[in-house]
């Protein structure tokens, strides 16, 4: 039999598997469509956090640039003046030049604070509190459900659901060769039902590519140890992390500037965006840095120093990293859509955009997947006992 007489392509309503597969594409929308929803929701916010961020504290994350900035040793002075409590987390300066340094400190009652100080005269411009701050709360809710990394490991399953109903609708959506057309129909002067049904059909078919891949590499983030293991076994390598320092923070007395030049020798071409305290014993100091057409906002290259001596313990350039650790170091910026960057500022909203359209796009087809189940099952269901009541009643004489 040719490929083009089967039945499924033929006639797919026709076929068993094809029954089942509905049957799973429902029953998987209807218990958990609304918390794929709201996930992609969420996420479609998400996108745009830094842009929203920024908005939220105006005129202190923007400065005017007036020569060469103070040392890094001098702003964290400034910063420990007006937080002498807090704990340094980090400082990073990824808008560039022309935007204020962005200090991150953990207050005495565990609330992760951010200070925004002019790097050129040393000014605070603005602090923020994340502890309750919506944006924090939308990436909570889009990353852990509220829950953690127990909520995390869940979300692992939700972005499953995804994949299995990206699959499964276009099995469902394929109408038969014969009726190829019809799978791409809208029928305006139509009722409500059929144009709801329509819109379900074809926003299905045109997001389902970019559905599946949002969930899958969203996923990474729940399962780490099953996708290292699988991008190991298929891009042949091993994947750069961390390394383990052998000095001790509290013993150094190297200038934080330092650690930055040392960097910066380490990578020449690219550009400093932040440095991250060592949180614990054994943890390096961690500079990112960026390249030019770098593919993440923000960088994927790392310089790890020890703490003690500023002596450069490992220097991961992406563009000198194998496939394995450029694969897995990706996966952030291709979930977030975060990469256009790359391609100029166009490119890097546009990809934005279209992220936010495809991240919308399951909370469509929950809507519209819900009134067609309303219109094809359940108000029938809830209206029998309706009509039964209204048969018994006698009729008047």
């Amino acid at each position: 039999m040719k490929l083009s007489e089967s039945p499924f392509l033929q006639s797919p309503r026709t076929v068993a598997w094809r029954r089942w597969t509905f049957n799973v594409h429902l029953w998987l929308a209807l218990l958990l469509g609304p918390v794929l929803a709201v996930v992609c929701l969420t996420g479609s916010i998400v996108v745009f956090r830094y842009e929203l961020n920024r908005l939220t504290v105006p005129g202190t994350a923007y400065v005017t640039p007036r020569g060469e900035r103070l040392t890094l040793d001098e702003l964290t002075a400034r910063i420990r003046a007006v937080r002498p409590a807090d704990q340094l987390s980090s400082v990073s300066w990824d808008g560039g030049p022309a935007t204020g340094m962005n200090f991150w400190t953990n207050s005495p009652e565990g609330h992760r604070i951010q200070t925004f100080i002019d790097p050129y005269s040393g000014a605070i411009t603005g602090q923020e509190d994340y502890h309750g701050k919506w944006m924090q709360w939308f990436y909570e809710l889009h990353a852990k459900l509220l829950l953690g990394d127990t909520g995390m490991f869940l979300n692992g399953f939700v972005g499953l659901t995804a994949l299995i109903m990206s699959v499964s609708g276009l099995i469902v959506w394929w109408p038969g060769l014969p009726r190829w057309r019809f799978g791409f129909s809208f029928l305006r002067d139509a009722r409500w039902q059929r144009q709801n049904y329509d819109w379900h059909k074809l926003i299905g078919f045109y997001s389902s590519a970019a559905v599946f891949f949002i969930a899958f590499t969203g996923m990474y983030f729940s399962f780490p140890g099953i996708y290292k293991s699988v991008i190991r076994a298929v891009a042949g390598g091993e994947i750069t992390t961390s390394p383990r320092a052998l000095t001790a923070w509290n013993a150094s007395t190297v200038r934080l500037e330092e650690f930055v030049q040392r960097a910066m020798q380490a990578q020449p071409g690219t550009r400093f965006v932040s440095l991250a305290f060592p949180k614990k014993p054994g943890d390096p100091v961690s500079i990112r840095t960026k390249e030019v057409r770098d593919w993440h906002r923000i960088g994927l290259n790392w310089v790890y120093l020890e703490p003690g001596t500023g002596a450069v313990i490992r220097s991961a350039r992406f563009s000198d990293a194998n496939r394995a650790s450029q694969a897995a170091l990706l996966m952030y910026p291709l979930h977030f859509g975060r990469f256009g960057g790359r391609w100029g500022t166009v490119a890097f909203y546009g990809v934005m955009v279209a992220y936010l359209v495809a991240g919308l796009s399951p909370v469509a087809l929950t809507v519209t997947g819900l009134l067609m189940y309303w219109s094809r099952s359940l108000s029938k269901t809830l209206g029998r006992p309706r009509k039964a009541a209204a048969a018994r009643i006698p009729l008047e004489v």
